[in-house]
């Protein structure tokens, strides 16, 4: 199978053995397995930050040594899987952007990213975080040669950034970084710790259109006339495109090469007509952030599009709410799709109502991948969120936030058949109906906040990663929501490499749930008094009135919480868990702990969300004289299964992993 690390049958067949994953342990053993080492999964605001000056680095150590260049076109199929990242850990470093087999255009800006670990920075001033130690700095390698440094900032916790103006060569390159920690006995930087694996990178010959549109000045539409960018190499020179008030041109923006508009400070395209929007095929490399609004009745169509990690936005530590690389406002009566994009970082902010932003067919799907890469939805309703692979590249300090992120008026949405992959609170305020998605990895919380009357089922919620400073439960409520059904999801807490000791339901004062039913839980850790040593618990852990109406048919499996109840005492309404069923679930898989997709080969669309989502499916089955066969809620209907995926397709609505190419 392509795009999968390790040795699987194909698609068609029946995968080897493999156990749960977690969101907040592994399913039928007590502990995660160690973390593998098999290769890849899938051989095929405020005021901008300046960057640090490159830091001349005093001696560094030898550099680690690069990784050999695979061959482009299937180079993915090789990618090492990274460790797991344990905020608890010892001092460890990574690169966090760009990810794996990103391409970029010779002599375009480049930029590298980091996180960083080191138990001792707390010992530093200023505090709290961040920590500013003598001698610390990240240093970066380009195929194994130091191109600079970064020293820790005042400002900006965990943010080790490097950019390079002139880019780099054409050809192969393999990334590298190497972290030197605060040593206290010498009060000064300690022995460099290298990076958990190498990033090979693609830098091509600048691409031939047919024409060369140059900037020269800012670029400002009026009246009717079209901005008409087909088949065309831009160059911005750091100029703007912005639009007059009352514009009401076509903006066209095809097979194009958009490179150099705006700046670090000042977006690259700002934009609002009465006429269409049409922006397709085309790659935006080292550009300002860029708007696009359609107002009147004005259809908007954004497919097949490359923003490149290089893009000139401006991260901020401690401010989850940008950058926003990209923003699409439809506030149009006209059609509006957002599909087949691949953003390589950055924010993805939608407003107004009835958006397609992916789709269930071949290469419908987004792909999110990076650095604080969300999908924000800001007063936007009705829309439909099907087949993309959100990935936040989120591992402690910096770049907390969200993935999929619901602002505003946004709600009664239909999310289903994604991928969703890292960030502290993944899914944040979320309202309507969320079925057969992948969550994978929280920092905190899988879910925090909701809408009433939302449904959440047929999921997969897993911990694929190691602890991080604070869990709160796996989904987290506390806004007055009420009605919430939750039936036929999967939740695995990552046993011991996940160590999450929070309930799988925090449920604050005023907030209500409908159902609880027909869900497995398991790997979770002991939860502690503080949420009342139980797992359907609250703060405090004391309630004086039922927040959850019914709760009953689910599956727990959790060896390392002996000692936590399932429900916390006068929590549920109704009597609790009369039907659950307490045993080994006997799944058909075996935890893939750390995470084992390749995310080159993801970006390069050589493995699909819906190789993922078939994938986890076969994870999650019930095997053979499984006691979730047939243990589901009989009002759900003949042979309902408990966890989020049946034993033999026959459900009619076991559907998850099953409908996205």
């Amino acid at each position: 199978m392509q795009g999968l690390r390790g040795t699987i049958p194909t698609l068609s067949g029946l995968f080897a053995a493999v156990l749960l994953l977690g969101a907040c342990g592994s399913g039928a053993s007590d502990d995660a397995p160690a973390p593998s080492t098999s290769p890849p999964i899938g051989a095929p605001a405020p005021a901008p930050v300046p960057n640090p000056a490159p830091a001349p680095a005093p001696a560094p150590a030898p550099a680690p040594a690069p990784a050999p260049a695979p061959a482009p076109a299937e180079a993915c199929f090789s990618d090492p899987i990274e460790p797991i990242w344990n905020e608890s850990g010892a001092s460890a470093t990574r690169i966090k952007s760009p990810a794996p087999h990103m391409h970029f255009t010779a002599g375009a800006p480049l930029r590298i990213l980091a996180d960083a670990r080191d138990p001792n920075a707390y010992m530093c001033p200023p505090g709290h975080p961040p920590y500013v130690c003598p001698g610390t700095r990240e240093n970066f390698y380009v195929d194994g040669q130091l191109v600079g440094a970064a020293l820790p900032s005042a400002t900006d916790f965990n943010l080790w950034e490097l950019r390079l103006p002139a880019g780099l060569s054409q050809g192969v390159h393999v990334l590298t970084v190497g972290h030197v920690p605060y040593d206290p006995a010498t009060g000064a930087g300690g022995r460099q710790v290298d990076g958990l694996t190498p990033i090979t990178i693609h830098v091509d010959a600048p691409p031939v259109h047919g024409g060369t549109v140059t900037l020269t000045q800012d670029l400002v539409l009026g009246g009717s006339a079209d901005l008409d960018w087909t088949d065309k190499t831009v160059i911005g020179n750091g100029f703007k495109v912005l639009a007059g008030a009352g514009y009401s041109g076509r903006v066209h923006i095809q097979n194009a090469h958009v490179s150099g508009l705006g700046s670090f400070s000042a977006p690259g395209i700002d934009v609002s007509t009465t006429g269409s929007v049409a922006i397709q095929d085309s790659v935006f490399e080292a550009t300002g952030a860029m708007r696009f609004s359609a107002q009147g009745s004005g259809t908007m169509t954004v497919k097949n599009n490359e923003l490149r990690a290089n893009n000139l936005i401006t991260y901020v530590s401690s401010d989850p709410s940008v950058p926003v690389v990209l923003e699409l406002a439809g506030n149009t009566s006209g059609g509006k799709v957002l599909q087949g994009n691949r953003i390589g970082g950055g924010m993805l902010l939608v407003s107004g109502n009835g958006w397609q932003i992916g789709g269930l067919l071949a290469g419908q799907g987004n792909v999110l991948m990076g650095v604080r890469a969300v999908l924000q939805l800001y007063d936007s309703s009705n829309d439909t969120v099907q087949g993309n692979y959100l990935l936040h590249d989120y591992h402690g300090g910096f770049s907390q936030g969200f993935n999929l992120w619901l602002q505003g008026s946004s709600g009664n949405e239909l999310a289903e058949h994604n991928v969703v992959h890292g960030g502290s609170w993944p899914i944040q305020n979320f309202g309507g109906e969320f079925r057969y998605n992948l969550a994978i990895d929280s920092g905190h919380d899988f879910w925090r906040g909701s809408a009433s009357g939302t449904r959440i089922h047929h999921n997969v919620f897993a911990h694929a990663s190691g602890t991080n400073t604070q869990y709160d439960g796996a989904i987290m409520v506390y806004g007055g929501e009420s009605g919430l059904d939750i039936h036929n999801n999967s939740f695995d807490a990552g046993g011991s490499a996940g160590a999450c000791d929070a309930p799988v339901f925090n449920i604050g004062a005023g907030s209500v749930f409908a159902s609880i039913r027909n869900n497995l839980f398991t790997a979770f850790s002991e939860v502690p008094a503080s949420f009342g040593k139980a797992l359907v618990s609250t703060d405090g852990g004391a309630v004086t009135s039922p927040r959850v109406v019914s709760a009953d048919y689910n599956g727990w499996f959790n060896p390392l919480a002996p000692d936590s109840a399932r429900y916390l005492p006068g929590m549920v309404q109704s009597p609790a868990g009369v039907h659950d069923v307490q045993a080994n679930p006997r799944l058909s898989g075996q935890a893939e702990v750390p995470y084992r997709v390749s995310k080159g080969c993801v970006w390069l669309g050589l493995y699909t969300t819906g190789q993922v989502l078939s994938r986890y499916r076969q994870i999650y089955r019930p095997a053979a004289g499984s006691p979730l066969i047939n243990a589901g809620d009989p009002a759900d209907g003949a042979g309902t299964a408990i966890g989020a995926v049946g034993a033999d397709d026959s459900h009619p609505m076991d559907l998850f992993g099953r409908v996205v190419p």
